[in-house]
């Protein structure tokens, strides 16, 4: 997991994001896939909190790939050449 999306709802906070246990259990060979996306609903800031202690030292750093590390060098070059 490398997102968190926390978004207001009329009742208080919605928390989503992609459940890596979920997400493993997808990438096995003849796995039925499940959807890992999580939503919970908090009506308490001090719950959101709680949740959000437990989850914060379980993401990860995304991966990057070539297509990133060129996008990323191109963009520096032409901020540079400004």
């Amino acid at each position: 997991m490398n997102e968190i999306e926390i978004t207001l709802a009329e009742n208080g906070f919605v928390l989503e994001y992609a459940d890596p246990a979920i997400s493993e259990a997808n990438s096995k060979e003849d796995a039925k896939w499940k959807d890992p996306k999580v939503e919970r609903v908090y009506t308490t800031q001090q719950a959101l909190l709680k949740d959000l202690g437990a989850l914060l030292p379980k993401m990860a750093k995304a991966k990057t790939t070539k297509a990133d590390e060129y996008n990323s060098a191109f963009n520096e070059a032409i901020a540079e050449s400004d």
